[in-house]
């Protein structure tokens, strides 16, 4: 099954509990590199699917850990990630 969208096949992934490298060859695999030698949105859709939740996803960090250390992306696209990233957000309402 061809996955069409970047933030579906990092959830699949979340799901099926895949590992860093399961994860890379499935990214590799489905999505071109852009212009750079980038994976075009990959650091930002990381991290925005990274924040949700009460904490920070342990398993899609590993990915984008991952995803530094073998070069699909660049250190300056996940610092400009983490800039754009306001910390973990919360998916259902608790006590106020």
């Amino acid at each position: 099954m061809k996955v069409v969208n970047l933030k579906q096949a990092i959830l699949q992934a979340w799901k099926e509990r895949w590992s860093d490298y399961q994860w890379a060859i499935n990214i590799k695999k489905n999505f071109p590199k852009g212009a750079t030698w980038d994976y075009p949105n990959l650091a930002e859709a990381l991290m925005e699917q990274a924040m949700i939740g009460l904490s920070p996803n342990p398993l899609i960090l590993s990915y984008l850990k991952y995803a530094v250390s073998s070069q699909m992306v660049s250190y300056s696209s996940v610092l400009t990630a983490i800039s754009k990233s306001s910390g973990p957000h919360r998916t259902t309402r608790g006590p106020k």
